[in-house]
């Protein structure tokens, strides 16, 4: 048995990389077909003895799911085991796993040798041993196939908020390490966890273990509440209403919502009575209601007037939101006229 054997292999190899990319990542199997690399290989024959553990190490790149082919003269029973890092068994129901002379091996006539093969569970990108026991003193190949699914960033574009966070993640590989390409823009973690420091844009990368670089381009915006400021044609006839178009924090940390007030009657607006704006974080959660229940103001007819209105700070249920994923909604209100 020589191992250039690999070459007559390769239906029964594809076959398996076919099994994995099926179970694992659910894409089209002539898509599978192309995607495995060896974790392991064998370069020449292998010898093992009866009752001899022989332990090969094998190293993980992704957590797409791999593959066992083992060729050998005759079928034997074996006793497999996969091992950490550390030489600790991996602990799962099957592990180790046995396997029957009688009936998990076959006969592959295209090679004049019997195969055996075995789709293992999907691990984590690292360090692992593959332990085998014959029954017999067995001359065999060992190929680990991994499927070679390329790594994926999670988000290849972001726009987060200053002083706010957003978590990258990597599917299909390992992270070696992340960067940003300026850190007075936004800085992350080893995690992945991405921060705010000051609007403008950057790019942060993702190393995988062997090599690859993922990038995603990030934004980072002041944190303020904005909507298209109304009109008065948003008022309709003889409408007259108040909204709030943009919100900020000053510096005593107080939130100041600015408002309109549109008067599309023929009366001037000279009063507001229980004008109430409801702030609502991200997740729809009150943080903060302003309530004024009399505001002087006047509002020739037919024009509009900008305001401010400020929250207190000591009214606020969270100190800091972002705002720009924030809403904030009138609740009530009348006018007066003269």
């Amino acid at each position: 048995m020589k191992a250039n054997i690999t070459k007559r292999l390769a239906c029964t190899l594809l076959a398996l990389a076919v099994m994995i990319t099926t179970v694992f990542v659910h894409v089209e199997s002539a898509q599978a077909a192309e995607r495995y690399t060896y974790a392991y290989k064998s370069t020449d024959n292998e010898t093992a003895y009866a009752g001899t553990e022989v332990k090969t190490p094998f190293t993980l790149t992704n957590n797409q799911g791999i593959g066992i082919l083992i060729v050998a003269t005759a079928p034997v029973d074996m006793k497999i085991t996969v091992y950490n890092s550390n030489g600790v068994a991996m602990d799962w129901a099957d592990n180790p796993f046995y396997a029957s002379a009688s009936t998990d091996w076959h006969y592959d006539s295209g090679v004049g040798e019997y195969v055996f093969t075995a789709v293992l569970k999907a691990m984590n990108p690292g360090d692992y041993y593959f332990g085998i026991t014959f029954s017999e003193n067995t001359n065999y190949l060992l190929y680990i196939i991994q499927n070679n699914e390329s790594a994926k960033i999670n988000q290849s574009k972001a726009i987060i908020t200053k002083g706010f966070t957003k978590k990258l993640s990597v599917t299909g590989a390992k992270v070696k390490s992340w960067k940003s390409s300026n850190k007075k823009i936004a800085k992350v973690d080893k995690k992945g966890k991405v921060t705010g420091v000051k609007a403008g844009k950057t790019t942060i990368y993702a190393t995988t273990a062997d090599g690859k670089k993922l990038t995603c381009k990030v934004t980072v915006k002041e944190n303020k509440y904005s909507v298209t400021k109304p009109s008065l044609s948003d008022a309709g006839q003889m409408g007259c209403f108040v909204e709030a178009y943009k919100a900020s924090y000053d510096k005593s940390g107080n939130l100041v919502i600015n408002a309109i007030i549109i008067n599309n009657s023929a009366n001037r607006i000279v009063r507001l009575k229980d004008v109430k704006f409801v702030v609502k974080d991200a997740n729809g959660k009150v943080v903060g209601t302003y309530k004024a229940s009399k505001y002087n103001v006047s509002v020739s007819s037919y024009s509009t007037k900008s305001v401010k209105f400020t929250l207190k700070k000591s009214l606020l249920k969270k100190k800091k939101i972002d705002l720009r994923n924030a809403t904030i909604v009138r609740k009530g209100g009348s006018y007066y006229y003269r």
